[in-house]
């Protein structure tokens, strides 16, 4: 006999319908913005903010990045002139599809699809992790955070930036984006993307707002490995 049963949905049901058509949306809006992605005035715009972002990570020769949300993928390009590994990840195909065409040529870049609340990346297999203007997607930014803490490598740095809630122009925004804009989640302030990256076990995070509140620079820390213990007492002569 079939169990023709109707279960009521239950509240992590949904929460998981909402997040899988918030990423749906927020997947095809990009891929229509794709194609001129880097050249618009807005794209203009966050990515001179992404660069401000890329500068605090700090990139030196030996270091692998990874870009969350990397879009066409120009930090990554940029990272690629001075860092070993550069790689993007991003949900949206059409972005992807832009950046490898765009980095055609460029040494050590790669670019893979995926979700940033479930990065399909080893444990520490990056020294540096950036993500700009993207977190405000994110239908569960703390499971975000806690994979920007699993690839990141002991003593390595992340960065996040977005525009956030702290000015009123940005709640404003905040408010018709919720609205009118599908894939939109919410803007957070400052002080909230610092706790969600010490509360993902990161530390020593810090803070600073840009153009009058609207946007925010957050870079936190890993722990670096300790050393062993010396174990044993000194071995005596007689």
């Amino acid at each position: 006999m079939f169990d023709l049963t109707v279960r009521p949905f239950t509240a992590h049901t949904i929460r998981r319908l909402t997040a899988s058509t918030t990423k749906t949306a927020a997947r095809r809006a990009f891929d229509r913005w794709s194609g001129s992605y880097e050249r618009d005035p807005l794209s203009r715009w966050i990515g001179r903010r992404q660069r401000e972002a890329l500068e605090a990570l700090g990139l030196g020769t030996e270091d692998r990045l990874l870009d969350i949300g990397c879009g066409t993928g120009a930090a990554v390009r940029a990272a690629a002139e001075v860092a070993e590994r550069a790689v993007g990840v991003d949900l949206s195909p059409k972005m992807l599809a832009e950046a490898r065409e765009r980095a055609a040529g460029v040494k050590g870049v790669e670019f893979v699809e995926g979700d940033s609340e479930e990065l399909p990346f080893e444990d520490g297999e990056f020294t540096a992790v950036l993500c700009t203007t993207s977190l405000h997607h994110y239908p569960r930014p703390d499971a975000a955070a806690r994979e920007i803490a699993r690839v990141l490598a002991p003593g390595g740095r992340a960065v996040i930036g977005d525009a956030t809630s702290d000015a009123l122009f940005t709640r404003g925004l905040d408010f018709l984006c919720r609205k009118f804009e599908a894939g939109h989640v919410r803007f957070h302030s400052v002080e909230e993307v610092r706790r969600l990256l010490e509360d993902a076990g990161l530390e020593r995070a810090e803070g600073r707002s840009l153009w009058g509140g609207t946007y925010g620079i957050v870079l936190a820390r890993k722990a670096a490995e300790r050393a062993p213990a010396a174990t044993g007492a000194s071995s005596q002569s007689a």
